[in-house]
């Protein structure tokens, strides 16, 4: 349940924050299969945006600074209980690693296996998957409140999705169910043409995002039964994360045209929409969390400003506004995550460190 890139572990703490807010249009906006985007016009620049005070820097693991080191996904159960998976090191040396949360600190979990880890979600404290490896040693780890067991998929995972007894994983052009017993292929796309980027569900609907032949794509499935649904036509558009609230709220965001201008969709339980922004909002969104409708929270970058920096959006059910964590450094990637039982959310973001990357971890509290 994520958006599909390499990053650096956030955690932010509220402190006391200032944020820009600007008063929305209309919070959705339809558009038919034949609309053609027109980009809006430009707005205040980044820096015009202040600085949010509500971030909090909390140690990660020993050499999360090093080179070749990163993190590609993170869950939350609970204020004592994430996970966050990733890799280190280069080419042929990749190993995937996987983390967890107890409350207080960062620890290492189970042996490091060549290949990175990419996916990660949770039903509870106690059902968690972690999906990932190659073509040659696909892996999927699940754990039961009391060990890791460790399945092998006919898929490398890029990411995965549990609900209940049931996980789907996903590579770029397939899905597979486990059942509890046994791995089922419940979606087979062109492998050429397709590029399957996240997954998320749950009450029995799982949705998966990504392109096809160069168009948006998402796809709905109950029961193992996956049916594409209509999505807007937005011209050289991407998506990378998708988070679902109820069966009827589901959340996408990506990047829309050449000029990397945010793009939200929203699923109403009966059609997919583009939710209308601010004009003159900037930057490619990476990922998307919600603690319920009226409280959505969004991560991603504006490329047009060096070094690259995080930018929040957050949707308080009237109005978005936008606001900036500090900066852990030339940021590449950014993912949002919000913790069950509390009102913090971890971040996670992509560190540049020379032609490499590192790992930065942070906390925020909401409110």
């Amino acid at each position: 349940m994520r958006a599909r890139l390499l990053v650096v572990l956030i955690c932010l703490m509220t402190l006391g924050c200032t944020a820009e807010s600007t008063p929305a249009p209309a919070p959705v906006t339809a558009t038919s299969a034949s609309t053609s985007v027109v980009t809006p016009s430009l707005g205040p620049p980044l820096e015009e945006i202040p600085l949010s005070l509500k971030w909090q820097r909390v140690p990660g693991l020993p050499h999360d600074d090093w080179w070749e080191r990163g993190l590609s996904d993170v869950v939350a159960a609970g204020p004592d209980a994430a996970w966050a998976v990733g890799y280190h090191g280069w080419e042929d040396g990749v190993k995937g690693t996987l983390r967890g949360w107890d409350g207080s600190r960062w620890r290492k979990l189970v042996p490091e296996r060549p290949g990175s880890l990419d996916g990660v979600d949770a039903d509870g404290p106690r059902n968690v998957w972690a999906v990932g490896g190659d073509e040659y040693e696909p892996l999927a780890l699940q754990w039961d409140g009391r060990a890791w067991r460790r399945h092998k998929p006919p898929l490398a995972g890029l990411d995965v999705a549990v609900d209940r007894n049931r996980a789907i994983l996903i590579s770029s052009s397939d899905a597979v169910l486990w059942d509890g017993a046994r791995f089922t292929k419940v979606l087979e796309l062109d492998e050429k043409t397709t590029d399957l980027v996240a997954i998320d569900g749950g009450s029995d609907h799982t949705w998966i995002a990504g392109q096809q032949n160069e168009r948006l794509m998402i796809w709905h499935g109950r029961n193992g039964r996956f049916q594409e649904t209509k999505v807007p036509v937005i011209p050289a558009s991407r998506l990378s994360g998708i988070w679902q609230n109820s069966p009827s709220d589901v959340w996408a965001v990506g990047a829309a045209g050449a000029d990397l201008d945010p793009l939200v969709l929203r699923w109403d339980g009966g059609s997919w929409q583009r939710v209308t922004l601010p004009a003159g909002w900037r930057g490619a969104l990476h990922s998307v969390t919600a603690f319920g409708p009226d409280d959505v929270w969004i991560a991603g970058l504006d490329d047009t400003y060096r070094p690259s920096h995080v930018m929040i959006l957050h949707w308080n059910g009237r109005t978005w506004r936008r606001e900036l964590p500090p900066s852990p450094g030339v940021v590449e990637g950014a993912l949002i995550e919000r913790i069950p039982g509390t009102s913090q959310i971890w971040l996670m973001t992509t560190v540049r460190n020379g032609d490499s990357e590192s790992i930065v971890t942070f906390r925020r509290r909401q409110h």
